[in-house]
């Protein structure tokens, strides 16, 4: 089926003018590394950027808070960069980050919703999984890195929504890009069944499903062909995870803003950044909720 506007338009929860930040969840991004390529210090700010466009992005998507979770010695970086999120910074060992309870504990009290992976490296993305699935009730985002770790969980109970590109997909399961291409819809569907998730299979028209409904995203234009862009989807479909919003819908809706954030934007192709489609994410919302503009 086609993810299109009427589709959406009315699914989304509305929200109240009583509300207030704590009513509309709160965003734990996981993420980041060290990379030896390159200065150490640039290696940082680019680390940094990626994870704060999460952050935003997933509060211009609904988040009432975020918190970027960070090795250790990213943390200065952040401080930096952030705007809106509050920066927890994780053990960490050889550039990536570690797995430890007692920490995974005091991340996720009050936690309505993570994303995990981006540009986490090899650091310790199933640690967390696992920590999600068997410790908390929370939604997730599996993303980036963190995908790595995804032939290594049998099933996800219905509580992650996965984003991988077809490169990605073909590693988690050991298919090729040829045959996925044959079938994407099948191969994605397949997939969500098996695992229990929703799967977003990014391409220039996305394929979303739980395994049981099918649906394509066509929104979206050549300006989403930079790095940055996933973790801007990762960050939105979160935001909407931490206000409750189902994750088929999550995922549905995050597809769909992203591609007409990048139809909105008025910088052309060629100069278009990841932090452009932060301006016009706002106009894909008032689309989806009927807003007229004067």
């Amino acid at each position: 089926m086609k993810n299109d506007l009427a589709s959406l338009q009315f699914g989304l929860p509305f929200r109240t003018d009583e509300g207030n930040k704590g009513s509309f969840g709160r965003c734990v991004v996981i993420g980041g590394c060290a990379n030896y390529v390159g200065a150490p210090q640039f290696a940082a700010e680019s680390a940094a950027e990626v994870l704060a466009l999460a952050g935003e992005a997933a509060m211009r998507s609904g988040a009432g808070t975020t918190v970027l979770a960070v090795p250790d010695f990213l943390a200065s970086a952040l401080y930096k960069t952030v705007r809106y999120s509050a920066v927890f910074p994780l053990p960490s060992k050889d550039g990536g980050i570690v797995f430890d309870e007692e920490t995974a504990k005091k991340l996720a009290k009050g936690a309505t919703s993570f994303a995990v992976g981006m540009g986490m490296g090899r650091g310790d993305a199933l640690g967390y999984v696992r920590f999600l699935l068997d410790k908390t009730d929370a939604p997730f985002v599996l993303d980036a890195d963190g995908l790595a770790c995804a032939k290594e969980v049998d099933s996800f109970a219905g509580r992650a929504v996965l984003t991988p590109h077809t490169g990605e997909f073909a590693r988690m399961t050991e298919m090729t890009a040829d045959e996925i291409a044959r079938d994407p819809a099948g191969a994605a569907a397949s997939y969500a069944a098996r695992h229990e998730c929703v799967l977003v299979l990014k391409s220039h028209e996305s394929v979303i499903t739980d395994g049981r409904e099918i649906w394509i995203n066509s929104t979206g234009n050549s300006r989403l062909s930079k790095g940055g862009s996933g973790d801007v989807l990762a960050g939105i479909i979160a935001g909407l995870l931490a206000w409750k919003v189902p994750a088929l819908l999550a995922a549905r809706t995050g597809a769909y803003t992203l591609g007409r954030s990048a139809e909105f934007s008025r910088t052309n192709a060629i100069s278009h950044l990841p932090d452009d489609i932060m301006s016009t994410l706002p106009l894909a919302f008032d689309e989806l909720q009927g807003v007229m503009r004067i």
